[in-house]
Order: structure tokens, then sequence, then C-alpha cells
């Protein structure tokens, strides 16, 4: 059967997420000129107000217009700040795409997705300079290059620059009116590139248009107003919130969850990165009343053993711990989504009487979802596990550059999720398993074949496969199984050369292993589950 939304539909987006944005932003500052748009988390007093914020995207605007910058990619490689919203803004002001990328990439994963996003510009902070500074020699569209400094005018230890590298406070000096903004299209030019494995594979350039991702902000807005907010108080001060910012921009969850702090006119409290002191300082500050986190923030805060595997059936006793070590926490609700469907496609409902731990909710408005049998394709009878997918107004418009695996994702419209789930006879989504091959250290994917496809590049390997395996603190870590082709490679010399290459969360702290053969399919395929299962019955010895 096909399931559909039980809530009312919300009206797609007329209008950019940009200009709604602005006006809000406007609003704010119309009613209070010092209202505090951001705070930074790590002291109190680095804030911009919304007033300052408006000035501040009208400046970067011109900058981005003085260079050129107009219809093209952007990447933004840089923690948390408020230095990332202002420079979205503005770059959405000329039409331009804005593709995040994590700070902690190496220079070589960073070259990669500059390259394949065909990046014009570079957004980075000062100590990431050096590595895109490396990334970007290779990259011959990259025009301009804008370095957030720690001090104002001063990168420690740098007296000069190439001639197409900018200091922010070089950008702010930038003279004269803020060009008209560039016109938009909106189901067909983007607003954000973000990078995703989708359900398998190497990262991919997520395309998501302006009308699929303002309509997504729409529902999740609306959605967290009448089911969330409005549920814990019905007199909840929108614009009087702080919320905690620390998931990461770049991530299409973070961003959201900063985005809607704009949307509401609230303050956004910002951390550039997750220290346990400063998160908890924050909340008890700002007297925190809504969080929105990922598993292993629950498991901080619960400091409990996790389930081995981060699926979402396992989160129940994790939940429930945080309620027993926290009276004054009334409710911890799952939701579920995917990059590909612009954030998510199932929020926290805190109206009905009783809240089922382990389901993420009811389908969100606007949106169509069906279970298939992975085999037949054929749809699945409530209760019955299958594949899960979706169909609605804020599905990606597909891979950059990878037409196949578009067409493999999307079939007739339908987003395939690769995760495996059923619907229960209130409609409520419970997930449970997943067909992708996915790696989550600490709420970060790991795709096993980017990391086989640089374990391949040793001239030492002839194959590899990876997996993760269990760990009660990350979730999972990435484990490697080589095919040695010169005996004299040792494990220590596998994980050093991933080391060198790839991000700490993505290296081989699950360990290395040398196998006679990776164990294929028919069609070639790894067979992941024989390895799997090999570490489950040595687990059991």
């Amino acid at each position: 059967m096909i399931h559909r939304s039980p809530y009312p539909s919300v009206p797609l987006a007329t209008e950019p997420l940009h200009v709604t944005l602005l006006r809000e932003s406007q609003e704010a500052a119309r009613k209070d000129p010092e209202k505090a748009a951001f705070i930074n988390a790590f002291d109190y007093a680095d804030r911009i107000s919304y007033r300052q914020l408006l000035g501040v995207v009208d400046t970067i605007s011109a900058f981005l217009h003085n260079r050129g910058f107009r219809r093209e990619t952007a990447a933004v490689v840089l923690p948390n700040c408020w230095q990332w919203p202002a420079f979205f803004l503005a770059a959405q002001k000329r039409a331009g795409v804005v593709s995040g990328a994590s700070a902690l990439f190496t220079d070589y994963e960073l070259q990669r997705q500059f390259l394949d996003s065909k990046a014009s510009l570079v957004l980075t902070g000062e100590e990431s300079l050096d590595k895109v500074l490396k990334a970007s020699a290779h990259c011959p569209l990259i025009k301009t290059i804008l370095v957030v400094e720690k001090q104002k005018g001063n990168i420690s230890g740098r007296k000069t620059f190439p001639s197409h590298v900018f200091t922010w406070e070089q950008a702010m000096e930038t003279k004269g009116s803020p060009p008209a903004d560039e016109s938009i299209h909106l189901d067909d030019d983007l607003t954000i590139l973000p990078y995703s494995s989708g359900t398998t594979g190497s990262p991919k350039g997520v395309m998501i248009t302006h009308g699929s991702f303002a309509t997504m902000i729409r529902i999740y807005a609306e959605h967290w107003r009448q089911r969330l907010a409005l549920v814990l108080d019905k007199d909840w001060d929108m614009e009087g919130e702080h919320r905690n910012l620390f998931l990461p921009f770049y991530h299409c969850y973070g961003m959201a969850v900063m985005i809607c702090s704009l949307w509401f006119r609230a303050t956004g409290i910002i951390h550039s990165r997750f220290e346990p002191d400063t998160f908890c300082r924050a909340l008890q500050d700002f007297k925190t009343r809504y969080l929105a986190v990922v598993p292993p923030i629950l498991v901080f805060l619960a400091k409990h053993s996790i389930p081995s595997k981060y699926d979402l059936s396992a989160i129940e006793e994790t939940i429930a711990e945080v309620c027993r070590r926290f009276p004054a926490v009334r409710y911890v609700a799952q939701g579920y989504g995917m990059t590909e469907m612009s954030l998510g496609t199932h929020f926290p409902d805190l109206t009905p009487k009783i809240q089922k731990m382990a389901a993420v909710g009811k389908l969100s408005a606007n949106n169509e979802m069906k279970i298939v049998d992975p085999g037949t394709n054929r749809l699945c009878n409530i209760g019955e596990r299958g594949e899960i997918a979706f169909k609605g107004p804020t599905v990606m418009k597909g891979y950059l550059g990878r037409d196949e695996a578009t067409r493999e994702s999307i079939v007739d419209g339908w987003l395939h999720t690769g995760d495996i789930g059923y619907v229960d006879e209130d409609g409520d989504l419970f997930v449970v398993d997943r067909l992708k091959e996915l790696i989550k250290v600490k709420g970060l994917q790991v795709p096993p074949a980017e990391l086989e496809d640089l374990l391949l590049s040793h001239p030492k390997i002839r194959d590899a496969a990876v997996i993760g395996i269990p760990d009660a603190r990350a979730g999972e870590l990435p484990r490697a199984y080589v095919v040695r082709a010169d005996d004299s490679l040792t494990e220590q010399m596998v994980a050093d050369f991933v080391k060198e290459k790839a991000s700490a969360y993505k290296q081989l702290k699950g360990g290395v292993e040398f196998i006679d053969e990776v164990p294929k399919s028919a069609a070639g395929k790894i067979l992941r589950r024989t390895l799997r299962d090999r570490v489950a019955q040595r687990a059991k010895l």
C-alpha cells in the first residue's frame, strides 16, 4: 500500500529560502536592532545582531559580485561560526550554489569535492587554509579563496597571500551599494550541493533545488511549531528561544536547525566543535528547552553504553536512560530522513498521548511513502518489512554528474532509501536495518567504497573490503580486510597509508586483517555480510 501523510499539506514555497530569511531578519532587527542572531558558545561576547548580520550579507554579496561570482558553486570548508550563515545568504543573493565540506577533510578529500562540484570559490578558516591551498592548486576553476581569520585582519604566520586569496576583513571593506539579487527559478536552480554516499558508493553531490529546500524548511518549521513547541508550552516564545547549534552546518540536518533559528527570529548559540563542558554550560546558561541531536549526543547525556549498531530501533534503551537521568526532560523523540530528501521525512510529534520510543513517527506533510520487497518491488503490507521509498516535493533533483546512480535511486519518481523498515497499524514507521553499507562513526558517514578505492591505490594491495565493526563509544569503526600483493606489507603500513589520506573518523581504528580472498557474489559484489558474520562469530568465542 501507499502511505500518505496524516498531516495537513503545507503550501509549497513561492520564493527562495534566503528571501524569506532576510525578510524575517529585517523584522527582527526592526523590533530590536541589538537582538543577537548568533552567539559564540565559547565566548558569549562574540556575537552578531540581526542588524549587523544584514549589513554583512550585503557587503559580502557585493564582494562576490566584484569577484565575478554569479550562478557558480562555492565550497565552504569551515567549522560552525556566524560567518557560515552570513556567507550562505550572500551567495544565495548571487544565485550561487553552496557546497559544504568538513573542515576535518584532508587535502585529498577536498580536492575531490572541489573538482566534482566545479567550485569556483572557497570559504575557509585559518586552520584549513594550507590544505585548501594545496587542494585548490589542482582545481583550475577556483578563482577566489576567502579566509575567516582568528583575529581580524591577521593570519598567524602569514604576511603575503596569492592574489586570489582574501581575508574576511578585506572582503568587509568592499564599498558601494549591494548589487541587485539574481533571479532564481525555484524548480531548476540549485541552492545547496551537500555530499552524500547515497545507499552505496563514494560521495556524490546531492542536487537540492531552491523549491525543494525552501519547501522542506516550511514543512519542518510548521511541524516543529505545531507538534513540538506548542505541545510543550502553548505560550512558547519562538523569538525568545536560544537554539544550541552544534550539528555541523555542512550537513543538511545541522543547516536546517541553523536556518530555523533565523526563520523564527530566535538566537542561535553556535558551537564550532562539540566540547562537553561548553555544551553543557550553554544548555544551562541559555535555559535550553529543545535540543536537536544525533544518537551519540544522547549517549553522551545518558552516559550509557550504546547498542552495537546505530539502527534506530535499538535506541529505545538509550532514550529511556536519558529520561531516568534527567527527570526534567519530558520528551525524547526520534525523527528520520536523508540528504536526498532535502532533510527529513519523519519528525517528532508530541501530540499522541503514548509515545513509541522505537518509532520515528508518522510521515511528514506533503509526502508519500511505500515499503517494498527489495527483491520483487512488491508493496508490503502493514507490519511487513521492506525497503523504504519516498515521493514528494522535497526529493532531490539527482546526483551531480551521476546519471546512473540517480536512475538507481529514483525510480518512477520514488526515492529508494536503502533502509529497511515497516509501518504499524497506527501509521508509525520503524527503521530496523539498512541495505546501505555506510559505516556510522559517531554519527558521521564513512562509505566503505571510498576507503576500498583508496586501499586499492596502494601498490602492495591486490584487493580489499571494508566493513564497520561494533564499538561501544563510536557506534562503529572501519575495519579493512586486505589481500596482499606483496608479503612485506604489514597491518601498520596499511593503517598509516589510510591515516595519511583520510580524515580521522575514516581511519582504520577497527583494525586491519589480511585474508586470502575477498568474498564476492557471482556479480562481483563484495559480500560484506560474510565478513560481518566472521566478526560476530569471533565475538562469541
